[in-house]
């Protein structure tokens, strides 16, 4: 593929940036006590030698009312002027042509008493659903004390060699709160109506202006809330039309935190938000970027050339692969370690207070402790299981150059990847497969599939050493009729070796069983492709069509044992898909007991210790746990033979946690 805009230089004010390809803000929780890290300079460093033509540091609080997390950058004392400049001259000296910006944040009402010790300020005593807190309204006096923040902030920027500053107003935070009249309540000159709610941001950003002379000053906008009673994208493109006469560049992402619209997750389709920097873009001069879900260079080229941004945000593309630029610039496009959207690694790990991870790469924040090892003796590597944590064991040690073999029981690769991908939403981990379909071709690893390994096979083998990732069985509970013809196990259902029916109850209520509830509801619905053709030719009518697309077709019942449900789902997924079970009609229940399996009923106990009975029940599915399949590793190791186990045979755990794994012992032997 040719790429006619993505790689070719573009202005904000008075400088030049290299290529379209921006590395928007993420908080990585990588500093400590406010410092940059190592750890912190080594992850931008990689991501400079990758090629993208700006990397967008942040958030940096500019003072203490600010600070949103324990491990985010402050940059509100010149303390912090020593690291930061050692950041910047790290990016610097990585690649002469690439431009760092520093982001400047104000959580506003969002930022935790808990992290601050003390309450939170905001325009307005608004409580936040997303800081659990009521803020102190803030006194005029505070209004100039947080600009004053913000001009500060941005000088020590400059002093510290940032190319950029740009200001974090987007998700909620602090500009926003001022803007929206959802958080802004004032009576005075900063609140009522738009030209007032504005004031706080234009006196700021022109105060900015004043001090960073030829300094590139940017500002990081919701293209709209995405909340009630908030700015849409109609009000959106007004508001960045006044805000545009004090910046040289808009930088446009979603809606707040606490928004009921999916912003980041994988079932949001790939670029569907780059309308937001379109509209936006239609009613300004300076360049606008587009942000959300543009994951692969060929989406970001159709971006541009529709001429609906100037630039590409890519964050979470970045982190899995930070080398996606030059690999696309070089064509090397097959090449590129697709982000999924899955979040595990990035903002859930975000959330739980830990530093940035990724499933995808296992290098992600472990930058100068995973360089690959060079080989010392070339080893004949037999390694028994083609799941995600043998295909990275395999690749990793292929790449530095083992006699690699893969055995697999199945007739194809990637072990439980194909059935993950099936639920829908889930679409994306079907890229995995794809990429290490190609990474067995480019690194010459011989597959051997529908392969029953036995340990007589092991030892006609001979290898050098073995890795063991032959997965997990499920767990059947101890159920009177677990054993009848009309149970199944959940993943069963996916690979098509279970029937689905009208009256269906699935007992277990974590990924699985979550993931299973949607897939059986909408089981027959009618699909996108569907939908758009037979409206266009107006076979149906649109709402019709709608609702034959999205509404339930199937009863659901979910039985749990635990308190909450999806104990195994990150932050940013389990509301999403908790909101589509809502949606779909799918009852779910927790803190039940299941009692008996009938011919066609099913009985439990309640939370309030009843005895109840779901009746006319089709189907009944399990998604209670597995446990590991290990026992050809213990024959192994009577062997001497050196032997790892990888994956579910070690111990039942999350893709990340498997590629992880497999990364590190690849790189090992």
């Amino acid at each position: 593929m040719k790429f006619f805009k993505l790689f070719t230089p573009f202005k904000i004010g008075q400088i030049s940036v290299s290529n379209r390809i921006v590395m928007p803000a993420i908080n990585l929780n990588m500093a400590s006590d406010g410092y940059i890290t190592q750890k912190l300079i080594d992850f931008y460093v990689e991501r400079a030698k990758g090629g993208a033509g700006m990397l967008i540091v942040g958030g940096c609080y500019v003072d203490l009312y600010a600070k949103g997390h324990p491990m985010m950058i402050s940059i509100d004392s010149d303390d912090y002027l020593p690291t930061l400049t050692q950041l910047t001259d790290a990016v610097h000296g990585a690649r002469d042509d690439v431009k760092i910006c520093a982001q400047m944040y104000h959580g506003g009402a969002y930022t935790l008493p808990l992290v601050i010790g003390k309450a939170p300020i905001a325009p307005s005593a608004v409580y936040s659903k997303f800081s659990k807190a009521t803020p102190r309204e803030m006194t005029l006096e505070d209004i100039k004390t947080e600009q004053q923040a913000f001009v500060d902030a941005g000088m020590r920027a400059k002093k510290a060699g940032f190319d950029a500053v740009e200001v974090c107003a987007n998700a909620g935070y602090l500009m926003t709160q001022f803007i929206s009249p959802k958080t802004n309540k004032r009576t005075d000159q900063y609140g009522g109506d738009l030209e007032d709610r504005l004031r706080f941001p234009i006196e700021t950003l022109e105060l900015m202006k004043s001090k960073l002379d030829d300094t590139p000053l940017g500002y990081r906008i919701s293209g709209d809330d995405f909340v009630p009673d908030s700015n849409t994208y109609k009000e959106k493109a007004v508001i960045a039309k006044e805000l545009s006469k004090y910046l040289d560049y808009l930088n446009v992402t979603g809606g707040w935190h606490e928004t009921k619209t999916p912003q980041t997750t994988m079932d949001v389709p790939e670029g569907c938000y780059s309308y937001l920097a379109e509209n936006i873009k239609k009613n300004v001069s300076i360049p606008v970027f587009s942000s959300n879900r543009i994951n692969t260079p060929e989406l970001a080229e159709q971006i541009l050339m529709a001429g609906k941004a100037d630039a590409i945000c890519m964050g979470r593309t970045l982190i899995a692969d930070p080398y996606l630029p030059k690999k696309a610039q070089r064509g090397e496009l097959r090449d590129i370690m697709n982000c999924i959207g899955c979040n595990q690694g990035c903002f859930d790990a975000i959330f739980n207070m830990q530093s940035v991870a990724c499933l995808r790469n296992a290098r992600a924040g472990k930058e100068a402790k995973t360089q690959l090892n060079p080989l010392e003796t070339k080893k004949k590597v037999m390694i028994i299981g083609a799941g995600p944590a043998g295909l990275e064991a395999a690749r990793i040690a292929a790449m530095r150059g083992h006699e690699v073999h893969l055995f697999e029981k199945d007739d194809k690769i990637g072990g439980l990847l194909n059935i993950i991908w099936i639920p829908p939403g889930r679409n994306e981990f079907r890229r995995m497969i794809e990429n290490y379909t190609y990474w067995i071709q480019k690194y010459g690893i011989s597959v051997h599939l529908q392969q029953n390994i036995t340990i007589d096979k092991v030892k006609e083998f001979n290898p050098d050493v073995v890795f063991v990732a032959t997965g997990s069985t499920p767990i059947k509970p101890s159920i009177p009729g677990i054993e009848r013809e009309n149970v199944f196990w959940a993943n069963d259902v996916f690979s098509g070796d279970a029937p689905i029916g009208k009256n269906n109850v699935i007992i277990g209520g974590g990924a699985t069983g979550i993931e299973l509830a949607i897939y059986i509801a909408k089981y027959g619905a009618l699909n996108v492709d569907a939908f758009n053709f037979l409206t266009l030719y107006k076979a149906l009518e649109p709402e019709v069509a709608l609702k034959m697309m999205q509404e339930g077709r199937n009863k659901v019942t979910v039985l749990e044992q635990l308190l909450k449900l999806g104990s195994a789902l990150g932050k940013t997924t389990k509301w999403v898909l908790l909101d589509k079970c809502d949606y779909l009609g799918v009852k779910l229940l927790t803190s039940v007991k299941v009692t008996e399996i009938g011919e066609n009923y099913v009985s439990f106990v309640d939370a309030n210790d009843k005895e109840q009975q779901i009746n006319n029940v089709d189907y009944v599915y399990h998604a209670t746990g597995v446990k590991s399949n290990d026992s050809l590793f213990k024959e192994i190791n009577a062997l001497k033979i050196p032997v790892e186990k990888l994956g579910d045979a070690k111990k039942p755990q999350t893709v990340m946690e498997a590629i992880s794994r497999g990364y590190n012992l690849g790189n090992r032997i």
